[in-house]
């Protein structure tokens, strides 16, 4: 999910207009709170590219939370037109898409709990101790904000996407301990992604899908573990119209870093200021992985391919992510927010509203999200603190000390 909220509000002016109803500010919305659908069976939405059942799950959630957003700003402004409603809306909503992925979803990649000293002692010492929405002003550090390649290139995480979607049964009347619920159905997901995966998803319901994708762990950022299904996939042109040839996205993302220029795995690390590996037992101490890499590669470090590198690096304990690819998580998501009027100068009550600014302010997890447009859902089938975690996991402790003031452990 983009965070400036493009996948829900389009790319371009007629991509815009065709999301928009035009009435009170709000987005279109199928009658059963699922993406509507044009005559092809292409959803109605900001980015329509190889999409998917879940995909298009949590674009209809955020076109939810932009209408109830509407709603609100139009109780508290009833002067407000439909424009400037749509306005205030999307910038409410695209913070709040921001604020989600870089404090809940980025923060579940490895073990942390954070920004939750500006909450007790207010926006003092700058963003070290207090975090970098609310700066006084924008901060590129001398360079122009941009996702860069290297970005991009460990962002590739495909592996984190199942074989199959575990359907689970939610007809239990009640769930007092928060137990899995049974498993329904398994569906492979070649049956969930394009034209189909939308017409069984207007089957399943939405909240169907939202317990099931909650009950359902996402695969581990490592070798071997690529989705079988997405080495042969349908891709989808900007129209949303499938493509005849397939592509194996797995050869297609190595292909796509040496064609770009992304540095190999050891450069990149250079380029990083850290460590590069001199023998293939730096990278991993699992005797098959070594011997596939020499296979490949032969005895020349140099010239491992930087995906390969960073899904066959040791991870730091409780990392699904390798420690390389951690360093740009952590600067580019410091920066997106370091570099935006929307988060520093203009992340004020004027620019959003005083009743928008709340609520972002007062939205923090997904989990939030969800449980305003499905509170009894919610309360029945999700444990966990974050909606990214297995929802039957027990809630994490809060721990109001940033990591790099923690003892080692």
């Amino acid at each position: 999910m983009n965070r400036d909220g493009s996948v829900i509000y389009g790319n371009n002016e007629e991509g815009m207009r065709r999301v928009r109803a035009f009435k009170e500010g709000k987005l279109r919305i199928g009658g059963d709170g699922l993406l509507e659908h044009d005559e092809k069976w292409i959803p109605i939405s900001g980015d329509v590219r190889n999409c998917w059942a879940g995909f298009s799950l949590l674009q209809a959630l955020f076109i939810r939370e932009h209408n109830a957003v509407c709603d609100m700003l139009k109780e508290h402004y009833p002067d407000l037109d439909d424009e400037k409603l749509y306005r205030y809306a999307r910038l409410v909503t695209s913070a709040v898409i921001a604020k989600i992925h870089t404090i809940d979803w980025t923060v579940e990649l490895w073990d942390e709990g954070q920004l939750r000293f500006k909450d007790l002692f207010g926006h003092i010492c700058g963003p070290v101790l207090s975090g970098l929405v609310g700066l006084r002003k924008p901060n590129d550090h001398g360079v122009p904000y941009s996702l860069t390649e290297e970005f991009s290139s460990v962002y590739k995480m495909h592996s984190l996407l199942p074989d199959k979607v575990i359907l689970r049964d939610i007809t239990n009347s009640a769930n007092p301990n928060y137990e899995c619920p049974p498993v329904s159905q398994e569906v492979p997901m070649t049956e969930m992604t394009g034209k189909e995966g939308e017409r069984r998803m207007s089957k399943i319901g939405m909240e169907q899908m939202l317990v099931s994708m909650g009950h359902q762990a996402s695969g581990a950022v490592t070798l071997w573990n690529y989705p079988s299904w997405m080495r042969n996939l349908i891709p989808h042109d900007i129209n949303g119209e499938e493509v005849p040839d397939p592509v194996d996205m797995a050869a297609l993302e190595i292909y796509r870093g040496r064609e770009r220029g992304v540095a190999r795995y050891n450069e990149f690390r250079r380029n990083l200021l850290m460590i590069p590996i001199s023998k293939w037992e730096d990278l991993t101490d699992d005797c098959e992985v070594i011997e596939a890499l020499i296979e490949v590669y032969g005895e020349d470090v140099e010239k491992l391919d930087l995906l390969v590198g960073l899904q066959a690096e040791k991870k730091i304990k409780r990392f699904a992510i390798s420690e390389t690819a951690f360093f740009i998580f952590l600067l580019i998501a410091s920066r997106r927010l370091e570099a935006d009027r929307f988060f520093t100068t203009n992340f004020n009550p004027k620019t959003y509203t005083e009743k928008g600014l709340e609520w972002v302010n007062k939205t923090e997890p997904l989990k939030d999200v969800i449980d305003r447009h499905f509170p009894d859902m919610t309360a029945k089938w999700m444990r966990c603190s974050s909606a990214f975690s297995v929802w039957s996991a027990p809630p994490d402790k809060t721990n109001y000390i940033p990591l790099y003031l923690r003892p080692a452990t």
